[in-house]
Order: C-alpha cells, then sequence, then structure tokens
C-alpha cells in the first residue's frame, strides 16, 4: 500500500533542496522509496498530523515528525516558492548514530556535536 502514491519524473531528478513531494493521509500511506530530499506530509481534514522523509545522513532511516501543535514535541514546516523549512531542529539518535540538523530554505544544515 505505501507505495501507491504517484512522483513526476522531474521528482526523481537530483535537486539540491528538499522540498514537499506529496500528501498522504495516513502514516502507511508514505511510499518506501521517496526522491532525494523529498518530504511527504500526512494530513487529514486539513489537519497536517506528520512529516516523514528520509535522513539525509544516507544510512537509509526513515525521520518522522509531528506536525500537531497539541502534542509535543512539534515541528512547523514552512513551504517556500520551491523549498521547505523545519523548525526547530531534528535531533536523531539511536545506538548506532546520531543525525543532528536543520532544513532551512531547502537545504540541510548540520549541527556540530559538542561533548563536556
Amino acid at each position: 500500500m505505501a507505495d501507491r502514491m504517484k512522483f513526476h519524473w522531474w521528482d526523481w531528478l537530483p535537486i539540491w533542496r528538499w522540498r514537499l513531494v506529496g500528501t498522504v493521509e495516513s502514516a502507511d500511506d508514505i511510499p518506501n522509496k521517496l526522491p532525494h530530499r523529498g518530504a511527504v506530509v500526512v494530513a487529514s481534514a486539513g489537519l497536517q498530523k506528520w512529516i516523514g522523509f528520509d535522513c539525509p545522513c544516507g544510512s537509509g532511516h526513515r525521520i518522522m515528525l509531528n506536525l500537531d501543535g497539541n502534542r509535543y514535541p512539534a515541528w512547523r514546516v514552512v513551504q517556500g516558492a520551491s523549498a521547505l523549512t523545519l523548525a526547530p531542529s531534528v535531533d536523531y539518535k539511536d545506538d548506532r548514530r546520531r543525525c543532528h540538523y536543520f532544513v532551512r530554505a531547502g537545504r540541510t544544515v548540520w549541527c556540530q556535536d559538542v561533548t563536556a
């Protein structure tokens, strides 16, 4: 089911900026394979709930961020003319990696790790 969403041929071009490539009604409907720097919003009844995309680190893990301001933590999405901005930063951690970055005006801005 997650691969029903159709993309245009230009969605697969090696674009350097983050952008929204679609909207679905359920997180299960986000395609397994997304275009490079492409994000999908999960929304229903006009309410944005989630945004999903593949982490820019290239290791293949999927990032899902809450967009519902009634739940914590919540992110904001701003879609400009052709570029995406997310606020606040994305900070993903697991046993093998930490990926901490901002998406600003379609670009990935990596945060430097600071250890005391």
